[in-house]
Order: C-alpha cells, then sequence, then structure tokens
C-alpha cells in the first residue's frame, strides 16, 4: 500500500465520514485484504479498477478514488459506502494506525 494514498485514505475516513483512528485501522486492514483478492494494491491503479474482487472491492475502490480525487464524483453512493464500513467496524476488531 502506498503510503501517500494511505495517509489520504485515512484523512478521508477521518474527515468526510467521521471515523476515529481505530476504526480507520480496521477499515484500512479490510480494503488491503480486499485489494489483493483482486490481484490489487491499494494505490491508484485500484482506485481505477477495484470491481475485480466484488462488490466489497467496488466500495474500497470509490474510497481510494474520492480520498485521492477530492471529490465525490464516483459511481458509488456515500450512503453505500457508510453502510458497508458500519459491517466493516462490526465484523473486524479496531486497530489504531
Amino acid at each position: 500500500m502506498d503510503s501517500l494514498v494511505t495517509a489520504r485514505v485515512k484523512t478521508y475516513l477521518m474527515t468526510r465520514l467521521h471515523r476515529d483512528a481505530y476504526e480507520c485501522g480496521a477499515i484500512l486492514r479490510v480494503m488491503r485484504s480486499v485489494a489483493q483478492a483482486g490481484g490489487y494494491d491499494v494505490d491508484r491503479r485500484f482506485a481505477r479498477a477495484g470491481l475485480a474482487a466484488g462488490p466489497d472491492a467496488r466500495i474500497a475502490a470509490g474510497i481510494v478514488n474520492r480520498a485521492l480525487s477530492g471529490s465525490s464524483g464516483s459511481a458509488t453512493s456515500e450512503y453505500a459506502i457508510k453502510t458497508v464500513l458500519d459491517r466493516w467496524v462490526t465484523q473486524n476488531p479496531s486497530a489504531g494506525m
């Protein structure tokens, strides 16, 4: 995972989606595993092609895309992102970043 992408994703999660640092750690861990399932690393390339690993990858790619572009011009709605993030946080133990 690119450290610049990690920082931007964490900042996006904390500022736009109001997640705390412990939740961000759990979310980033899930995003890494989802990206790896599709043969990607969480980077700019994944932001454009994250559909290969299924619906969770679509959400993860949408988060990376929004974090890197700074706009919400994504095919993934913010409601869908928040719903999946809630599920990820409840299913995975929190980990600080």
